[in-house]
């Protein structure tokens, strides 16, 4: 169990300008932020090889945060 002292992170998929352009109005999907757990670090991981492997070795990635 967390106490309040330790930190909670949270992970986002991130795409570079050139994939977001036209997709989704003003970035829609850019602002979801859910928690890191083992699972949905792997699916981001996933989605990160896929985009990269679709649209250019940098243009996807994972973001970290503190909540």
């Amino acid at each position: 169990m967390k106490t309040m002292s330790q930190a909670f992170t949270e992970i986002a998929l991130r795409r570079s300008e050139e994939v977001r352009h036209g997709r989704e109005p003003d970035g829609a999907r850019d602002h979801l932020w859910i928690p890191a757990t083992d699972a949905n670090i792997g699916r981001l991981l996933r989605a990160v090889e896929l985009g990269n492997r679709l649209h250019g070795s940098t243009t996807h990635w994972i973001e970290s945060r503190q909540a």
